[in-house]
């Protein structure tokens, strides 16, 4: 495996443990900013315009696809957690006047 497949790995991870922390809005401003700094790195350093553009998109994917999981991941134990100590609501709850 190589370099940069390593750092599409780091970054999923990556974004899954800022999901546990960070809100969305902020999480989506900073990947922005990494990825724009990623990419001016790239085209300074001398990379070929599609190749930095190719792995800027990719780290962008994975970071994004790390925190969506997460959450995802979470809004499934909550609402398993959710469905296992489900109340009756107001509506369905027995009361004490006959219906009409």
């Amino acid at each position: 495996m190589g370099i940069m497949a390593w750092a599409v790995v780091s970054a999923f991870v990556i974004g899954a443990l800022c999901a546990v922390r960070l809100p969305i809005l902020i999480f989506t401003l900073l990947v922005s900013v990494m990825t724009v700094a990623f990419a001016l790195t790239g085209i300074v350093l001398g990379y070929a315009m599609p190749t930095v553009l190719m792995w800027s998109f990719l780290l962008l994917v994975a970071l994004e696809a790390g925190c969506a999981g997460m959450n995802g991941l979470f809004f499934l134990l909550y609402a398993r957690k959710r469905v296992a100590k489900r109340e009756a609501s107001p509506l369905e709850a027995t009361s004490k006047y006959s219906p009409d």
